[in-house]
């Protein structure tokens, strides 16, 4: 089923035919460059052409290329496994635990987890759900179950609220909430309304703790819950509600933290 957002979109022609799980954009472009694609019976020259799904043709050496259906997934994301489709080593990546013909569709990780970390994963082949998931502007928070060693003393707390300084700039919790401290070890969640590479362990380094695990367990309103580990399912109504939601409001330019919430809704 095709959202009304995505369907009113234009999408440049190595951007569309991406969308279409035909290839990656960089391989598009050289489709395109290459003579190999047409829009509406002409031949395509250039790869930021503006295609309007269900309106303009395209096609792929004479075979019509058309958007697959909105896939959104949500994913326990196991330890070790990669979030990017391939880093040419052949590690395995979430892309591996997923059925061939959601790969195909074309879906992508929103909000990455680095290898080492755990936690909720969301994929999707909708791209302003991705964007607007992923942009700070969107006030979509994320939420973190930390164990690290060190103790999460007022003085660190502080220092993570108010912003460490980073290389790509200053990085802030929203929130933290300490849960348990013991001997060396602290278990806290933590709050972010951004995701860099790596951002809680950089951050957390800056004050002296380092992570030991990372999981995220919350992005916006859909929770890790119960889902096993390396499993994933499709969206319950009510996420489904949500992530319209996102797609109809307006950007936030100031979000404000939630309450970190336990558990997931059910069905």
């Amino acid at each position: 089923m095709k959202s009304a957002v995505e369907e009113k979109k234009t999408y440049r022609l190595n951007q569309y035919l991406a969308r279409c799980g035909v290839a990656s954009r960089r391989k598009a472009e050289e489709l395109i460059l290459g003579g190999e694609v047409t829009v509406n019976g002409k031949l395509a020259d250039h790869p930021g052409i503006q295609v309007t799904p269900y309106e303009d043709t395209v096609r792929l050496r004479g075979k019509l290329v058309a958007l697959t259906p909105d896939i959104t997934l949500i994913m326990h994301k196991p330890k070790g496994v990669l979030c990017s489709r391939d880093d040419g080593t052949g590690r395995k990546t979430v892309f591996d635990l997923l059925p061939k013909k959601y790969v195909q569709a074309g879906v992508q990780s929103i909000g990455r987890l680095d290898f080492d970390s755990s936690g909720l994963m969301i994929l999707t082949n909708r791209g302003e759900l991705h964007q607007r998931m992923e942009h700070p502007s969107g006030g979509v928070f994320r939420v973190y179950q930390v164990k690290a060693r060190g103790i999460m003393n007022h003085e660190r707390k502080e220092g993570l609220l108010m912003g460490v300084r980073l290389r790509e700039g200053i990085a802030k919790a929203e929130r933290i909430e300490v849960e348990k401290i013991s001997s060396d070890i602290s278990r806290f969640k933590l709050t972010l309304a951004e995701g860099k590479n790596r951002e809680v362990r950089r951050m957390c380094e800056q004050v002296g703790i380092e992570v030991l695990d990372l999981k995220r367990i919350q992005y916006g309103q859909i929770f890790l819950g119960p889902l096993p580990s390396g499993k994933f399912r499709e969206p319950f109504m009510e996420e489904k509600s949500f992530f319209e939601k996102i797609l109809r409001k307006p950007k936030k330019k100031s979000p404000r933290a939630p309450n970190p919430k336990r558990g997931t809704k059910k069905r």
